[in-house]
């Protein structure tokens, strides 16, 4: 149970495919429903799920991984936050360093 798989949207998935990552492709409505059958399936040690797609995969999958260790389920910024035209990427970039270390760095 090594391997890792990316739940993403088909616009992105074309880049991960290339990397040779495994890929599931899906919808926001269609989401939760596929990580679930993922989780169950006990082939993956480590589930990335695009935020566009899920918020907050860990919390809304909390019952189903109660008791479980794997997969590890790791959110990702989807394109749409990587290229929001309103937000500056000084701003994204200090979101995700908060978010990967806790504590807000001043860029400049």
């Amino acid at each position: 149970m090594a391997e890792m798989l990316v739940v993403t949207d088909a616009e992105t998935a074309i880049g991960f495919r290339l990397a040779g990552v495994d890929v599931l492709e899906t919808t926001p409505e269609g989401a939760q429903e596929a990580v679930e059958g993922i989780i169950a399936s006990d082939r993956y040690g480590l589930v990335v799920v695009d935020e566009g797609l899920m918020a907050d995969p860990v919390k809304a999958l909390e019952r189903v991984m109660r008791g479980r260790d794997l997969p590890v389920l790791l959110p990702m910024p989807g394109l749409a936050a990587a290229f929001d035209h309103e937000a500056d990427a000084k701003s994204y970039m200090q979101q995700l360093v908060r978010s990967a270390i806790g504590f807000d760095i001043k860029l400049d």
